[in-house]
């Protein structure tokens, strides 16, 4: 449900229990995703963790997006709350870097600085700033790796 400017789950929102039921539901197995005979992204299930490997992620980006930094990380708090009271863990990678932990296996130290989460753990500023440009970026700012940020953040 849309609130306070940004996409809101509460505890009794049924689209996103729905939603983490299903990937509690699958337990092994790998999904491949290719877009323009590239690929694009690989989702890895092992028991009670999913791993999304975003291998061209400007394949999923998404131009007219308006919504804030502020508004995802809140959704994201609220989502990555969901994953661990259902002992579940969504670990985001860019180009097979881990970037974001969302979930029940997230062990934030400084990120909870930013994240104000125990449920989100940043892994690699570097990937996650590195996620946030290849979804909201043109082309000219994609090929510009100019800023170099430390490996691990925690």
């Amino acid at each position: 449900m849309l609130g306070n400017d940004h996409l809101h789950i509460d505890e009794n929102d049924l689209i996103a229990d729905w939603i983490v039921k299903a990937m509690k539901s699958a337990t092994s197995g790998t999904i491949k995703i290719d877009m323009e005979n590239k690929p694009a992204a690989q989702i890895d299930v092992s028991k009670d963790k999913i791993a999304v490997n975003l291998l061209q992620p400007a394949f999923f980006r998404a131009p007219d997006d308006e919504t804030g930094i502020f508004d995802k990380l809140q959704t994201s708090k609220e989502f990555a709350r969901k994953l661990t009271d259902n002992g579940l863990t969504l670990s985001i990678l860019r180009r097979g870097k881990e970037a974001i932990t969302l979930g029940n296996e997230a062990k934030p130290k400084l990120s909870k600085l930013i994240t104000r989460s125990d449920d989100m753990q940043i892994n690699s500023i570097k990937e996650a700033t590195g996620l946030k440009r290849d979804f909201k970026a043109d082309k000219e700012e994609e090929d510009d790796n100019s800023l170099e940020l430390p490996k691990k953040y925690d």
